[in-house]
């Protein structure tokens, strides 16, 4: 009983103390590696930033801290997993069973979740991709409106009548942005074949150079093009200006309603 209690317990205390031992050198290095990875995608996130241009970085602060935060994570759930088969196969448990029964349940629960995990990817790839931001003005599929919520898994849209739109990333095959740079508003008028093309292009390059000043979001002064049909019955001119993103719609009632007015005040017929 002498021997048994002196080896035996020795020797189990010394086991117990190298399971002790290399548990914490795997916890340690968990820890360390996250906080090192962690380190490097702040880096490399604010390398990415510091390339935008001036005007670009507030827009773009809030999809590169998303992609920073999805990053973070995914490395924080791979670096669980690796340090949880680590440590069961430092208490000598068959990892190779584990990882199997965990393949099985990933794979039934993969099929029931293939909708939601194309979401998710769609959405880290709008995100990466910079496709749009929170605030712009975007026609996804039939929906066009002011981009309200980007998640990663769904985009909400506020469209024109005040509708709130929720669209599964996933669902998205095409995007038209018009946020990006000026967009062009665009009527064609009816004129009477009789009607004097001077002067209906004089008074039309006035009421857009008033429009310019009395209608916020217009960058360049609508002006008439030129014609763009014409036969006995009637002769079409088009009006063309530059505007802000979310403001061509308001831009274009403002100047039909003007120009009918000074056609009817000049006397020119509309047809």
């Amino acid at each position: 009983m002498e021997f048994f209690a002196s080896d035996y317990w020795r020797e189990l205390a010394q086991a117990a103390l190298v399971k002790v031992w290399m548990v914490a050198s795997i916890l340690v290095l968990f820890f360390l590696v996250r906080f090192f990875a962690n380190r490097l995608i702040d880096r490399l996130m604010k390398s990415l930033l510091e390339r935008e241009a001036p005007a670009d970085v507030f827009q773009n602060t809030a999809r590169v801290k998303t992609i920073c935060s999805l990053s973070k994570s995914v490395i924080f759930y791979v670096l669980v997993l690796i340090t949880i088969i680590m440590l069961l196969d430092t208490f000598n448990i068959d990892t190779k069973a584990v990882l199997t029964a965990a393949g099985v349940i990933g794979l039934a629960l993969g099929f029931g979740a293939q909708k939601l995990v194309r979401d998710i990817i769609a959405g880290f790839f709008v995100l990466l991709e910079n496709q749009y931001s929170v605030g712009e003005y975007v026609t996804i599929g039939a929906v066009t409106g002011i981009v309200t919520d980007l998640g990663m898994r769904v985009t909400q849209i506020r469209d024109g009548t005040g509708k709130l739109v929720f669209i599964s990333n996933g669902d998205i095959t095409q995007v038209t942005n018009h946020s990006r740079g000026p967009i062009l508003a665009a009527i064609e008028i009816s004129v009477a074949p009789d009607s004097s093309i001077e002067r209906v292009r004089q008074i039309i390059d006035n009421v857009g150079r008033e429009i310019k000043e009395s209608v916020a979001g217009v960058i360049s002064a609508p002006v008439a093009d030129g014609i763009v049909a014409a036969d006995a019955g009637r002769i079409t001119i088009r009006v063309t200006g530059e505007v802000r993103p979310g403001r061509a719609d308001t831009v274009q009632t403002a100047l039909r309603e003007k120009i009918i007015d000074r056609f009817e005040q000049d006397g020119i017929r509309l047809a």
